[in-house]
């Protein structure tokens, strides 16, 4: 979970007009498994060589990719960066300038989205 960006906030009593899984009262059945207080989350996990495998399928971000470890620094380098693409153990990143995160996001190929 570490790897995700997650923000848990507390929304009191009557304030709380769209309550999730989270904010329901307690299953007090010890013997019967509750699915009203129960919540599941399939997290996908990859390996930075299995994201890395990804995106050099997508022929945009190749380009992207392949000027960013070039070593030989051109013009295209510098319109990258400052667009906010960076390398990180060998997979692509971007920071989002209208997010409110700070951190670089996971430049995720086309073909992993589900759509």
């Amino acid at each position: 979970m570490q790897s995700f960006n997650l923000n848990m906030e507390y929304i009191p009593g009557k304030s709380n007009v769209i309550a999730d899984m989270l904010s329901r009262p307690a299953c007090h059945e010890e013997n019967e498994l509750c699915e009203v207080c129960t919540v599941a989350i399939d997290v996908p996990s990859r390996s930075p060589k299995e994201i890395r495998v990804e995106q050099m399928k997508d022929e945009e971000l190749v380009k992207i990719i392949s000027c960013l470890e070039d070593p030989d620094k051109n013009v295209n380098y510098v319109n990258w960066v400052e667009r906010g693409y960076l390398m990180n153990q060998g997979v692509l990143f971007r920071y989002a300038p209208d997010s409110e995160s700070e951190e670089a996001q996971l430049v995720i190929p086309l073909a992993m989205k589900e759509l």
